[in-house]
């Protein structure tokens, strides 16, 4: 059954709580949707119905005549870094635990299934496709408790470590928080803002063909 726009403008609000993510109406059956992080990310003719842009208030008024769809914080609390039980789940990680810090949520603490440095990042360059930078933390024995975090700074080191976490993954390395992480012995993963968005738009695909079997995709502007 092909799905109509305002269909999935609907699932896009009850799975990432987005107010109005019909940014432009369109035609109503949507039997091919393209997916892009960025306007640019889009070549100028679509063989498409509709757009799902994470940034959609850039795509101003081209392409006309196809609806636009968008999430934006949404998509970057749930796919991205941050408290990501899709990619947990994706990894097989347990004892996924939510970290709360001033009120908000910041991220999840989990259990990976590899018990060595080398074996997980193995596993997370395999599902993201690679990484910005890292180290090791300063003791890699035993279980490696991590940290998946939409920030980094030297409060949320101290944070984590205090509860257990021996690696720190999120999306871009901040200088005085690195060295609180050398400080505190922990290891380091900059898993890349833009390979971890891309990764989250693979997935929406995925989850959007699954809840909608008529539909087809294409996602833009994926780097090697």
């Amino acid at each position: 059954m092909t799905p109509t726009l305002h269909a999935l403008a609907d699932w896009l609000r009850a799975e990432f709580g987005e107010a109005q993510p019909l940014k432009r109406d369109g035609p109503q059956e949507v039997r091919r949707l393209a997916l892009a992080l960025e306007p640019a990310d889009l070549p100028l003719t679509l063989d498409a119905d509709a757009l799902f842009v994470h940034r959609s208030l850039r795509v101003g008024d081209r392409w006309s005549g196809l609806g636009v769809l968008g999430v934006h914080d949404g998509f970057d609390l749930a796919l991205t870094t941050g408290p990501n039980y899709r990619l947990a789940h994706a990894l097989g990680w347990g004892d996924v635990d939510e970290v709360v810090w001033k009120g908000e949520l910041k991220g999840v603490t989990a259990t990976p299934p590899q018990d060595t440095w080398d074996g997980l990042r193995a596993a997370l360059h395999a599902e993201l496709g690679g990484e910005d930078s890292s180290w090791p933390p300063a003791d890699t024995s035993g279980p490696l408790r991590v940290a998946l975090m939409n920030a980094m700074n030297p409060s949320l080191i101290e944070h984590v470590a205090d509860g257990g976490v021996r690696v720190y993954l999120t999306g871009q390395l901040r200088p005085s928080a690195s060295v609180a992480a050398h400080a505190w012995g922990l290891g380091v993963i900059a898993l890349g803002h833009r390979r971890s968005e891309e990764w989250g738009l693979r997935r929406l695909a995925h989850e959007l063909r699954a809840a909608f079997p008529g539909l087809q995709t294409q996602v833009y502007g994926q780097t090697d």
